[in-house]
């Protein structure tokens, strides 16, 4: 009977749990409502390939905590590094450059290059949610998880996929 018992807290975490998600989606829902009616939007920009790229401003970058979670992912001059980002996330500089459709020598002389910026805006956006796990160990650890929510993978192998 042990093993129903188990089941049964189980399904009563699972539950709690789905229902914080909604409800902090709800809240960043809001939060970026707020934040949208406040500012203008900020416009695209076409990356040298001719894709339109994502903006490199985001109403979070408004929210002081949100920008200081991931501060340690930019050097001084204020661009992200490719370096940090792939400390972060617990891969190589080589792997990081693989996804990104670069070369690991390019990466490393230039690492926070302009170039760079758009596609590794996005990693920051993912970054942020070290505030919510609280560490860069539980973080990467999130990473490396299969999560229900995107059909039981793990966020590093989409990442790896470049299903971004």
């Amino acid at each position: 009977m042990q093993g129903a018992g188990s089941e049964a807290t189980l399904a009563a975490l699972l539950a709690r749990l789905v229902e914080e998600r909604q409800r902090v989606e709800q809240l960043l829902q809001q939060v970026q409502d707020v934040l949208r009616s406040a500012s203008p939007p900020a416009k695209a920009v076409r990356a040298t390939n001719g894709e339109i790229a994502p903006p490199r401003v985001s109403p979070l970058d408004q929210v002081k905590g949100v920008m200081t979670a991931t501060a340690d992912l930019r050097v001084a001059e204020g661009n992200l590094s490719a370096e940090r980002v792939a400390k972060l996330f617990g891969v190589s500089l080589s792997q990081l450059a693989a996804w990104l459709g670069r070369s690991r020598q390019a990466m490393s002389k230039t690492p926070d290059a302009d170039s760079l910026q758009p596609a590794l805006s996005y990693f920051e956006r993912v970054a942020r949610l070290r505030l919510m796990t609280g560490s860069d160990a539980e973080f990467r650890k999130w990473l490396r998880m299969p999560h229900p929510e995107i059909a039981g993978k793990n966020p590093l192998g989409l990442l790896a996929a470049g299903q971004w």
